[in-house]
């Protein structure tokens, strides 16, 4: 057991309970408990929060499981922070707008096989399927970049890529990835009635 627990601060137990590890908060708190050190689990949820909120900590969902790890630790990839955001964002059409935003990143079809990198449901409508001469081209440099496609992994391509749904769907993964609002003043301006 810890002596002088009020001496000790809180979020440094959280953060040497995750020691470098993902752990969700019922691993987390079991493991203070072993310790001799009783959380209440929405005291610790919301040093978790907090910790997110300052960066230190990133969250994942695993349903029904919300996962925690340091920040520098498990860097998430392209195709994980853009499967995550999604789902946030509409999750009955993660998969196709997974597929607008590489698509409109990577400037080439998508492999099946990166989307479920992503993590999403592969969309089965506004597809077409693509035969590409630079098909092998892709395997090679995904390859390069540790990305095993299997050769008979589908390339496809959204029906219609709108520029302005693909804007707001970069917006959005931009701003829950990084906290933008330190960048802009917020019109506090009343509008009044003539």
């Amino acid at each position: 057991m810890i002596e002088n627990f009020e001496d000790t601060k809180r979020y440094k137990l959280i953060l040497n309970e995750i020691n470098g590890e993902e752990k969700s908060i019922t691993g987390i708190q079991k493991s203070l408990e072993e310790k001799g050190i009783n959380m209440h689990r929405l005291v610790l949820t919301g040093y978790l929060n907090a910790m997110v909120e300052l960066g230190i900590l990133r969250e994942r969902e695993i349903k029904p499981a919300r996962i925690f790890s340091f920040v520098g630790q498990n860097k998430q990839d392209i195709y994980s922070i853009i499967g995550s955001n999604m789902k946030k964002f509409d999750e009955s059409n993660a998969g196709y707008n997974s597929l607008l935003v590489l698509h409109y990143l990577f400037e080439r079809p998508i492999f099946t096989r990166e989307l479920e990198k992503c993590n999403v449901v592969i969309p089965s409508k506004s597809i077409k399927y693509v035969d590409s001469r630079y098909r092998a081209d892709y395997i090679k440099k995904l390859g390069e970049a540790n990305i095993k496609i299997s050769p008979s992994s589908t390339l496809i391509e959204p029906v219609d890529a709108d520029k302005i749904s693909i804007t707001k769907l970069l917006n959005y993964i931009i701003s829950n990835e990084y906290d933008i609002k330190k960048y802009t003043v917020v019109n506090t301006s009343q509008k009044t009635l003539d």
